[in-house]
């Protein structure tokens, strides 16, 4: 594990990183399992997906969420990083996949001065359910979808970072 990540969930950040536009990337796993409509409310829980759980009143037992935050820049070409990320991990839902991408971002303002215009990131959400004693399944899933977005870079000529 290079830099405290799985080689396929490092793989898998490199290649959204590739793309021109994209600034970082970061990712985590969580247990959704015992999360309810009510703890959604609490601080701690502001990055979830809030719309995609209220819809099962909470998180379904042994439920994982595996989460990409990325930022882009604000340019041209972030946008147009973005609207590629955006319609693969459609695509992929539209496939079956328990897969979305959204958009996050935090108060304009609080205690500690004005955020607003330098907080908007976006989420790539990863549901799989059945998950009990391993995260050989949520890395397989990755791997599979890894694949898919590599050969959508190169197919459709989505233009990325020069590789040294």
């Amino acid at each position: 594990m290079e830099n405290g990540y799985p080689e396929v969930i490092r793989m898998f950040q490199n290649n959204i990183l590739k793309l021109k536009g994209v600034k970082s990337i970061e990712s985590g796993v969580e247990s959704l399992g015992g999360i309810t409509n009510e703890t959604l409310g609490l601080y701690g829980y502001a990055h979830m997906p809030h719309a995609a759980l209220a819809r099962t009143n909470g998180g379904l037992e042994n439920e994982i969420l595996c989460q990409f935050e990325f930022f882009i820049e604000k340019s041209e070409t972030g946008l147009d990083s973005l609207e590629f990320i955006a319609w693969f991990f459609r695509d992929q839902a539209r496939s079956g996949k328990k897969i979305q991408v959204r958009p996050f971002a935090l108060p304009p303002d609080t205690a500690y001065g004005r955020q607003f215009g330098s907080s908007l990131r976006f989420h790539i959400d990863i549901f799989l359910d059945n998950i009990t004693d391993t995260l050989d399944p949520l890395f397989e899933e990755i791997g599979e979808i890894n694949k898919l977005f590599e050969f959508a870079v190169q197919m459709y000529k989505i233009p990325v970072k020069n590789q040294n």
